[in-house]
């Protein structure tokens, strides 16, 4: 890592420059989170703020309201030490050292600043140490899947079209027990629910209320089948190496296990919330179902979504699933790592998230199933 380029860790920093208020630098820095930020005129560096410059020019002003407005010029540092775009991480890091820096800038060939490389980030590269600060993923039948949003790594596109096609075939298989159980009550009781599973007709009060329960009845079937496939393994797999990862922790097989299955920013949580709303809504009236919803939303949507994820959405990974999360989790940090400071933008952004992928499964399936509809009434 040492040999690294710089720039593959260098960061972008809003503008300081030399007529800037002192206020304005400091939420820079904040917004940085670095202690030190280069001062530049029409391009050029000129200086350093630090936040004991800072600091200094408010203390003189004892209190004034009008300390927050000293000029940057006043109070900034003229002995600059910068970087060039074609050092190492190595060579800078001897540098912040020598000088005793938390922040380099670095400047291209003509003297213009590029951004600036923040010690905390040297030191993560040169110990291997540097985790991306927010990872998502997704469970698939193949494997785990995890992204920063830049860099991806683990289970391939195809996958995650597999993830949307299996999530609508269990659907499938919850409506398809249901409708067998409602043949089979007809056939051997003589009540007729197949008739009215069928039936498009109001009909009595009764089989309207029949029709809906039957109808509901599928959606906890659904996900006692979630539970039992192997996508609440690959799902329980995915986030034990994402608390792994942010936790600092070695990816070793022994560690990950001991990591919790259930994270807070699962979609699972929001999911919970839209699947206790339906099953609410054929019980209650839309009055009581809309203040429970937002009591939900508002009150217990991430204390629900953690009971849902524990004993629904996730179940103990079995080794095949950890040593899949494992390795999508080493490749991930190999690649942030190779250039932490990657950026995509647009399409391809939002096509790392992989939902698109899973969305583009479930539709097909959904088509698959209209046909199938279409041209067996009775049967589909």
């Amino acid at each position: 890592m040492r040999d690294r380029p710089i720039l593959n860790i260098v960061k972008s920093v809003t503008p300081v420059s030399a007529n800037d208020t002192v206020g304005r630098a400091a939420e820079a820095m904040k917004a940085a989170g670095t202690t030190e930020l280069p001062v530049f005129d029409t391009g050029r560096l000129v200086g350093v703020i630090t936040e004991a410059g800072v600091l200094s020019a408010l203390v003189k002003q004892d209190g004034s309201p009008d300390a927050a407005l000293t000029p940057v010029h006043t109070v900034m540092s003229t002995d600059i030490v910068c970087g060039n775009q074609h050092m190492s991480v190595g060579r800078a890091a001897e540098v912040m050292d020598e000088h005793g820096v938390q922040v380099l800038p670095i400047v291209d060939d003509y003297g213009r600043i590029l951004g600036v490389a923040i010690r905390q980030d040297v030191n993560g590269a040169l110990t291997l140490s540097m985790r991306p600060p927010s990872i998502a993923g997704l469970a698939t039948p193949l494997g785990v899947y995890l992204t920063t949003g830049h860099v991806r790594a683990g289970a391939s596109d195809m996958a995650l079209f597999l993830a949307g096609v299996s999530l609508m075939l269990l659907n499938y298989l919850a409506i398809g027990l249901v409708a067998g159980l409602a043949w089979g009550v007809e056939h051997t009781l003589g009540f007729k629910l197949w008739t009215i599973l069928l039936s498009t007709s109001v009909g009595p009060p009764w089989a309207e209320t029949a029709r809906s329960i039957m109808i509901g009845l599928s959606i906890p079937l659904f996900l006692v089948l979630l539970r039992v496939a192997a996508l609440s393994g690959y799902h329980a797999a995915e986030h034990q190496v994402v608390h792994a990862i942010e936790r600092g922790e070695p990816l070793k097989p022994e560690i990950v296990s001991r990591m919790p299955r259930v994270h807070p920013r699962c979609g699972t949580n929001i999911v919970a919330a839209v699947v206790l709303f339906f099953l609410v809504s054929d019980l209650v009236s839309l009055e009581v179902v809309a203040m429970i919803t937002i009591f939900v939303m508002v009150f217990a949507w991430r204390v629900i979504g953690a009971y849902f994820q524990h004993y629904i959405t996730t179940k103990p990974a079995n080794r095949k699933q950890l040593e899949s999360g494992i390795r999508a989790g080493e490749s991930l940090l190999e690649q942030y790592r190779e250039n932490p400071a990657r950026q995509v933008t647009g399409w391809r952004r939002v096509w790392n998230t992989g939902m698109p992928q899973v969305m583009l499964g479930a539709a097909s399936m959904t088509s698959v199933g209209e046909l199938l509809h279409r041209a067996a009434p009775t049967l589909f």
